[in-house]
């Protein structure tokens, strides 16, 4: 990855507060450094990245961080605009797909944010951050196991994914699995004990003692 492109991949980190994440490239091919352990992360600089845009109007990568930058500073629309600019340059661009998945959350449109999820994953299958980015969208579409298989994959790509196991563990507790949601839970508060989010919901699910293993439910039934 060269990089020009290292700012692409950190958007899609703190993706959807309780389901969110974004895209902006990072210091190598997986992330940003600490990313993947903890939700909060940063954004490029807009003043910066628009200078980027008016030298280079027609680079993807500088729309893209653009759009990204435009997103954190919360301006939604704007966003899209340049991100669509950018997937029309090159539309084999996963994170310019990605993040404007996550800009159509932002917007409540969420089969649109499937959509671009799902082409994201296209351009880029390996990509655990992509796979989040779709599992946010599918969750907000109700297709709750769907959603888990893509944040399970996302895992599988990147067992540290702090963010993949929070947001693995609300869709198994919105889908009545609350033991594997607990065990979920507890696996991204190892890796990231100030997460809040995660404090919060354990607290909600009266979490007592240790979590059971994955399939604690099932067995149940």
């Amino acid at each position: 990855m060269r990089v020009s492109h290292r700012l692409s991949l950190t958007i899609l980190l703190s993706m959807f507060l309780g389901a969110s994440t974004t895209v902006a490239l990072a210091e190598d091919t997986s992330g940003r450094a600490g990313s993947w352990r903890k939700a909060a992360q940063g954004a490029p600089d807009l003043n910066a990245a628009k200078a980027k845009v008016e030298k280079n109007p027609k680079d993807a990568e500088a729309l893209n961080d653009y759009g990204f930058a435009l997103r954190q500073n919360g301006q939604i629309d704007e966003a899209a605009k340049y991100l669509k600019q950018a997937i029309e340059i090159k539309p084999t661009m996963g994170e310019a797909h990605a993040n404007l998945s996550v800009v159509y959350f932002d917007q409540s449109k969420y089969q649109d944010a499937v959509a671009e999820g799902q082409k994201a994953v296209k351009a880029n299958a390996d990509q655990a951050i992509f796979r989040v980015v779709l599992g946010n969208a599918l969750a907000k579409t109700g297709d709750l196991k769907g959603a888990q298989q893509e944040y399970k994959i996302a895992i599988q790509l990147k067992p540290d994914y702090e963010n993949a196991y929070y947001n693995l563990g609300v869709a198994l507790n919105d889908d009545g699995q609350i033991n594997d949601a607990k065990y979920s839970l507890s696996k991204a508060l190892e890796l990231d004990p100030n997460d809040d989010r995660v404090v919060a919901l354990l607290d909600k699910l009266d979490k007592l003692g240790s979590a059971t293993p994955p399939g604690a439910d099932a067995k149940k039934k």
